[in-house]
């Protein structure tokens, strides 16, 4: 179950003195969202699962130096995933690449085989215009609607202001309409 940020900031607290059981809630209650953020960016399991590891001992060694005061612990900790996974992909000396869709997203089960090929069909034609935005907005539309985060989140994360992400926002969508209508006609025309 999700905790409130009153619930977290006081785990948080908690950790900060030392107490180790606050920061194993803190643990499961971001864990596997954090996990799926990595996931998007490292294809290799073991090697994101690694990251994960490696997201949550930065987080524990860097909780002193967090201002308690206004603290957003969710963005706090995706930005340390964040450059987590870009310093992942500094040290084999290769620029960070964003990955499409997984294979293992959950998608919606639904009884007919015509609507899992529709769906299936769709998440491959999304995956297919995701890989042609550039970096940045791929990073504003994974964290927007796959991470489900807010505009301030967002904004925090990405060292960016409110108005550069709805902007980054807005021209990664209108990107993604112009890959599609390229691609399939002006069916996508309506997106």
């Amino acid at each position: 179950m999700q905790k409130s940020g009153l619930e977290i900031n006081q785990l948080v607290s908690k950790a900060r003195q030392g107490d180790s059981k606050a920061f194993g809630q803190l643990y499961d209650n971001f864990a596997q969202r954090i996990f799926k953020y990595v996931r998007l960016k490292i294809q290799n399991r073991e090697e994101a699962e690694d990251i994960l590891q490696e997201v949550f001992v930065k987080a524990y060694r860097g909780l002193n130096s967090l201002n308690p005061e206004n603290l957003n612990f969710n963005a706090w900790l995706y930005k340390v995933a964040s450059n987590t996974v870009n310093d992942h992909f500094r040290k084999i000396y290769r620029a960070p690449e964003i990955v499409g869709i997984d294979e293992d997203f959950d998608t919606p089960d639904f009884n007919t085989p015509e609507k899992e090929i529709t769906i299936k069909s769709d998440l491959e034609t999304a995956q297919e215009a995701f890989t042609q935005l550039p970096v940045v907005y791929k990073q504003v539309l994974e964290l927007r609607f796959l991470q489900d985060m807010s505009l301030t989140e967002t904004a925090k994360i990405l060292n960016k202001s409110n108005l550069s992400i709805r902007l980054i926002q807005y021209r990664a969508l209108k990107r993604v309409k112009l890959i599609l209508r390229e691609k399939y006609g002006s069916e996508y025309g309506k997106i």
